[in-house]
């Protein structure tokens, strides 16, 4: 397993009160046990025993603890900013990783982003979570994030399973194509047989997809109408409008000249 990232770009916090702030923030309390038990208490105590009054203490400081985590955490333009820097990070690892200096790229590197909300491997069950927040967009602690160089003769990818919470890349994958190999830089829905977190199946997904002669491809999944509607809120920007423009703009003048 990869070791995680240095602190983060833009602040002095160390690395181990980041990602215990990125936990916090997608943290969900557990109600169920603490009503439970007030609701325990309430009853004894309307019997006039005093045992009840300790049932009810007790609820009390468990209910406290399960929505501590959300009183400390960070705010929505927090995580932005921290997971921005994290995907400055991959960028730098997936420079190293395919072995390109950054004097060789034409333009500036392409990223794109898409949601993990089902099993993934190497992905613990309690990890995989996401937040609506204060501006109704969801963001997720699992992320899959792709990232495209472009030189003056090849695009090479960069794929990994990203977990915020521990600042580690998972499922890494690397790809190198010649641009004349390039036949379809597309987006498209897709039939997809993911579980969600409510145990209903992601049936279709928007999927973005580089596809070369050979058949192999790059695939993102950015978005899903299941999803959206699961979590309540809308998508966070994925780079997919940008990715496309660009890579369709150099893959054609790259197979003129």
């Amino acid at each position: 397993m990869a070791e995680p990232y240095s602190a983060s770009l833009t602040t002095s916090i160390s690395e181990n009160d980041k990602r215990n702030k990125i936990r916090k923030y997608f943290a969900r309390p557990k109600l169920k046990g603490p009503i439970i038990l007030i609701v325990l208490g309430l009853l004894i105590l309307l019997s006039q025993s005093a045992i009840g009054l300790i049932f009810l203490i007790a609820g009390g400081v468990w209910l406290f603890l399960e929505f501590k985590p959300l009183i400390d955490a960070p705010g929505d333009q927090t995580i932005d900013a921290w997971l921005i820097d994290d995907i400055q990070q991959l960028k730098k690892r997936s420079l190293e990783r395919l072995n390109i200096d950054k004097s060789e790229l034409i333009r500036d590197s392409i990223v794109i982003r898409g949601p993990i909300l089902w099993q993934i491997n190497g992905i613990p069950s309690d990890e995989l979570a996401w937040k609506k927040g204060k501006d109704e967009r969801i963001r997720f602690s699992i992320n899959s994030v792709t990232v495209v160089h472009l030189t003056d003769h090849k695009l090479s990818s960069y794929q990994c399973d990203y977990n915020f919470i521990r600042g580690v890349p998972l499922n890494e994958q690397d790809d190198e194509f010649h641009y004349r190999d390039v036949v379809a830089v597309s987006t498209r829905e897709a039939s997809t047989n993911y579980t969600l977190p409510n145990n209903e199946l992601m049936k279709h997904a928007q999927l973005f997809k580089l596809a070369v002669s050979s058949g192999d491809s790059i695939e993102v999944i950015v978005n899903s109408t299941e999803l959206v509607k699961f979590t309540g809120g809308t998508m966070m920007e994925t780079g997919l409008d940008n990715a496309v423009k660009a890579l369709r703009k150099v893959v054609s003048e790259k197979k003129i000249d």
